[in-house]
């Protein structure tokens, strides 16, 4: 709307500056109303036409692709239309106010009108391009500046929670001895919870990525310290598909989503049991999780859980991930692709 009424004030502000200038320079030209119609109106019109036919139709096809031949073919033909269109338009005026007809100078005028339009739209091309280019990186940089200072701050969250591996080892394996001898459930749990301890305190590799089929085994047993946790009575469907040996992928990126999953889903209803679907093809992931909401939570109480996650995947993974949130009555369904 701004843009629109921005426009408009411009062709009245260069109407009039046409007419005064006009008036100026030849006053008994634009004495009368039907000199004013023929000189001024007729003219501001036919480079209003040519402006915007020039800026929307023929410089989008031709500048950006380079196509100079069919530019300077769209011109010529241009200028042959506005040139015979206007001597024929000042031909049935002035045969109306029975007034003598030019043809050459009628021809002028219209080359003269092209003339200016081009000028006029070369000028608000290049303009536009320019602010918007700038626009762009602009953005590109506050991007890259918010990626930095996110990447700064999870390395700085890392150092501060940062503890020494071995104490955590030692300690888990204390307690599965003791553990042992007492209940094999609890053992059992304590073994996982190491192996789930492990994954997340490793060291990655230099591209801070860890083994996909890692990964996987972190959500394994996590999904199976869960069932232990409910006596094997959770109804979970997992599935993978494909091959996910050899493939790289930045920890903690898709177990967060189950984590998600066993907050706010129903773990335990037989006809609509949560089903997690994993599947790699060529250099692609796709995760596919659907199960049913849990009495009193929305959607947008599972997006806001997310945060973290589609933080987590704007880092690591800028331009190479999709996510899409879709739900019903009483059902989710999360759709996770990613680029390895």
């Amino acid at each position: 709307m701004r843009k629109t009424s921005n426009h408009i004030f411009f062709w009245i502000a260069y109407t009039l500056y046409f007419f005064l200038s006009g008036f100026i320079t030849t006053p008994e030209k634009f004495t009368q109303i039907h000199h004013i119609f023929q000189n001024v109106i007729i003219s501001v019109l036919e480079i209003i036409a040519c402006f915007y036919l020039l800026l929307h139709r023929i410089f989008p096809e031709t500048l950006p692709t380079k196509k100079y031949q069919l530019l300077f073919f769209s011109l010529i033909t241009l200028a042959v239309v506005c040139s015979v269109g206007n001597a024929l338009i000042i031909y049935l005026y002035r045969a109306i106010i029975n007034e003598t007809f030019n043809f050459y100078r009628s021809c002028t005028v219209g080359l003269n009108n092209l003339y200016l339009s081009i000028h006029f739209a070369l000028a608000y091309w290049f303009a536009t391009n320019f602010i918007q280019n700038v626009r762009e990186q602009s953005k590109a940089e506050l991007q890259k500046n918010m990626l930095e200072k996110s990447i700064l701050e999870a390395e700085l969250s890392s150092l501060k929670n940062q503890i020494n591996p071995h104490f955590f080892y030692n300690s888990l394996n204390f307690l599965y001895a003791q553990a042992l001898p007492m209940s094999k459930k609890l053992s059992d749990s304590v073994m996982l919870l190491a192996e789930m301890m492990r994954y997340t305190i490793k060291e990655n590799d230099n591209e801070g990525k860890v083994s996909l089929m890692k990964e996987i085994q972190y959500i394994k047993n996590y999904v199976a310290i869960q069932q232990i946790q409910f006596d094997g009575k959770l109804n979970i469907e997992l599935e993978i598909i494909g091959n996910i040996n050899y493939r790289r992928i930045h920890p903690l990126t898709i177990s967060p989503l189950i984590e998600n999953t066993f907050k706010n889903g129903v773990l335990n209803d037989a006809q609509c049991p949560v089903s997690i679907w994993i599947e790699t093809q060529a250099d692609n992931l796709f995760l596919t999780i659907t199960y049913k909401r849990k009495i009193g939570i929305c959607e947008k109480n599972i997006f806001d859980d997310l945060m973290d996650v589609r933080r987590r995947l704007y880092i690591g993974y800028f331009n190479k991930h999709f996510i899409k949130f879709e739900h019903s009555d009483c059902s989710q369904k999360i759709f996770l692709k990613l680029s390895l």
